[in-house]
């Protein structure tokens, strides 16, 4: 599973990223504020680190320049997640290795495509396989819904609808 660490001043942004990385199957670190990226960075141990561009604290490419500065996570690669034009941030980050791009709003086959163009193929977790007993294996209990059938006639049991 890719483990990332993404972070984006913007709520609905945020929401957005945690969907998307959470249906492609990955395992993200959100972090609450630009200073706080590199030691996340640093404690996580992400594949990768998504970025917005264009921050309160400091811009993208600051926190860039922090993450090279630290041997440990100088060759991790960077997705600037972004609605800032591709072709600025690139002027700015053109000798930067391993730094992708995908704009905002996030459509999740983009990301998908420049996750894996990083750090290889997504590898997605099976669907949960359900349990079907072997014939004549009891069965399992019945899960309870939250409210009980007392005398088996549904009577007593309260729809709130």
């Amino acid at each position: 599973m890719i483990k990332i660490l993404a972070y984006d001043s913007d709520a609905q942004s945020r929401e957005a990223m945690k969907a998307a990385l959470a249906a492609l199957g990955c395992e993200a670190v959100f972090a609450t504020d630009g200073y706080t990226v590199v030691p996340l960075a640093d404690q996580h141990k992400p594949n990768l680190i998504i970025l917005d561009y264009k921050l309160p604290e400091a811009d993208g490419f600051e926190i860039l320049k922090r993450l090279r500065s630290f041997a440990k996570l100088a060759a991790t690669p960077v997705i600037f997640a972004s609605a800032t034009p591709k072709f600025e941030i690139e002027m700015i980050v053109m000798d930067a290795p391993a730094v992708g791009y995908v704009d905002k709003p996030l459509d999740s086959g983009r990301l998908k495509e420049a996750i894996e163009s990083l750090v290889g193929p997504i590898a997605q977790a099976a669907p949960p396989q359900m349990y079907i007993p072997p014939p004549g294996a009891p069965l399992p209990p019945p899960v309870f819904n939250g409210e009980p059938d007392l005398d088996g006639v549904h009577e007593d049991v309260i729809d709130p609808d």
